[in-house]
């Protein structure tokens, strides 16, 4: 629990601050916060999760939904999602020291022992990627915290599989598939560790929890398909249209040239997750030494996690589009391949003597060292990046009237906290370009420069007769706000 506190205490204090400038060449920390909430914003003050002609809620459901009924409760604020966000990390730093590290019936420990569990947690806490886009109202935390229960649950097969644990861990996995289909390798990895482990021992209780596992997962997606795909099937091609088109290399020269490509070009994504990778690496080595003397239960959990991390790394960094983000939900995997690593060091340097000092000072040393760079790189980025968003949503705010309604890509973000409306334009998806003027009343538009798409949609395309209202600069760029004149009866 005090590792959950120690991250949400470095969290939290930032909760209004502006995403760092340099985390990535993606754009999407200034635009996606108000984007991936602007749906379950809508839901709340104007009763239909639609913005439009998209609805995202249909791609990213369980984040949406959850989203909802919390600003339901406080209302629609970008603080609020953002503490979604920390909270879901902390949760998953508790999830790997307590599930991991409990007691377990019949050995006294559970899969990792609890100094390996509290050096996975701590490896997962002070990683750099995971607290930068822990502060940021993004759809990864969330899948970290679900796959992280989804693994916890999935640890109990070899030794204490249950039917209900079975459902449970395939509910998790169905919710992390819809928030982001992403998940989908993780699941695949961990349905297939529990299904594949007891099949091979011949252990029929652990085959029913995975077979249990799977038909959760099966019957969520069947439930999703009969009462919201169908039912929205234009919106839901829309949303899937907005997603990012990635390719993959098919040749063996194509698969080496994309990866050496990427370890030179991985925006960032090496250099802010060097010290969890490397104390993965030695998890990983640990575990091929150490594999015929492990019980059942730490082999299923080290293999889950070194194809959960590893593999899922691997096929981001295979695709053509890879902003460092998409690693985010590699994390945990590769926590627990470092805590178990970091614990065999200290086990084979310390771990033989009668007494403890040796091996909790080592402990702690490993843990800072692990841990230390990335929290330090977080804060600097964290103090160094203002409040922006806030002081230009006062000004935009300020000029628009009662029941007025902004189109522009930086819209949901910069307005969130209002209560006007917001649609975004997606031209590549045909998303609320039509005629947005007539087809959903816009009366303003926010527009940006050369990053911002919203300037080539044909109605707002001309400048010259609209009426510039405020400036304000966000994300390198001047935003104009202006107000489009009535159209023509």
């Amino acid at each position: 629990m005090l590792l959950a506190v120690a991250v949400l205490a470095l969290l939290l204090p930032f909760v209004r601050s502006d995403p760092p400038a340099r985390l990535t060449g993606s754009n999407a920390p200034f635009t996606d916060e108000g984007f991936n909430l602007a749906n379950a914003r809508a839901r709340v003050l104007f009763g239909r999760f639609a913005t439009g002609d998209i609805d995202r809620s249909l791609s990213n459901g369980a984040y949406s939904a959850l989203a909802a009924g919390v600003f339901a409760l406080t209302g629609p604020r970008l603080a609020v999602g953002r503490a979604l966000s920390m909270v879901a990390l902390a949760g998953a730093v508790a999830l790997l020291a307590f599930g991991l590290g409990g007691s377990d019936s019949g050995s006294g420990k559970g899969p990792l022992g609890t100094r390996a569990a509290l050096l996975a947690a701590i490896s997962l806490g002070g990683c750099d990627l995971a607290l930068e886009y822990g502060r940021l109202a993004l759809v990864e935390p969330l899948l970290v915290v679900l796959l992280t229960g989804a693994l916890v649950l999935a640890a109990r097969a070899p030794s204490r599989p249950s039917t209900a644990a079975g459902i449970g861990l395939g509910l998790l996995c169905a919710a992390a598939v819809s928030v982001k289909a992403i998940a989908l390798l993780p699941v695949l990895v961990l349905l297939g560790t529990i299904v594949g482990g007891a099949a091979a021992r011949r252990d029929r209780r652990a085959l029913a929890m995975g077979l249990a596992a799977s038909a959760a997962v099966v019957a969520a997606a069947l439930v999703w398909l009969l009462l919201v795909a169908l039912p929205n099937w234009a919106r839901l091609r829309t949303a899937l249209r907005i997603w990012p088109r990635v390719h993959y290399p098919l040749s063996p020269w194509g698969i080496a040239a994309r990866l050496g490509h990427y370890l030179t070009h991985a925006d960032q994504a090496l250099a802010r997750s060097w010290p969890l990778l490397a104390a993965a690496v030695v998890g990983l080595a640990a575990l091929l030494v150490r594999w015929r003397s492990l019980p059942p239960a730490s082999r299923d959990t080290l293999l889950a996690a070194a194809l959960w991390g590893f593999g899922l790394w691997l096929a981001v960094a295979l695709g053509d589009y890879a902003p460092n983000r998409y690693v985010v939900p590699a994390l945990p995997g590769l926590a627990v391949l470092a805590g178990f690593g970091l614990d065999t060091i200290v086990s084979v340097i310390a771990g033989r003597t009668a007494v403890e000092a040796p091996a909790m000072v080592l402990s702690v040393a490993l843990a800072l060292l692990v841990a230390g760079p990335g929290a330090a790189t977080y804060l600097a980025d964290a103090r160094g990046s203002g409040q922006q968003r806030e002081r230009d949503q006062r000004l935009l705010a300020a000029q628009l009237p009662v029941g007025a309604t902004v189109y522009g890509t930086y819209g949901p973000t910069l307005l969130f906290d209002t209560r006007v409306r917001v649609l975004t334009p997606w031209i590549p998806a045909d998303a609320n370009i039509d005629d947005p003027v007539r087809r959903f009343g816009v009366t303003h538009v926010l527009l940006g420069g050369r990053a911002d798409p919203t300037g080539a949609v044909a109605a707002v395309r001309d400048q010259r007769s609209m009426n510039l209202l405020a400036q304000v600069p966000w994300n390198g760029e001047q935003l104009g706000l202006y107000r489009l004149p009535a159209p023509a009866p």
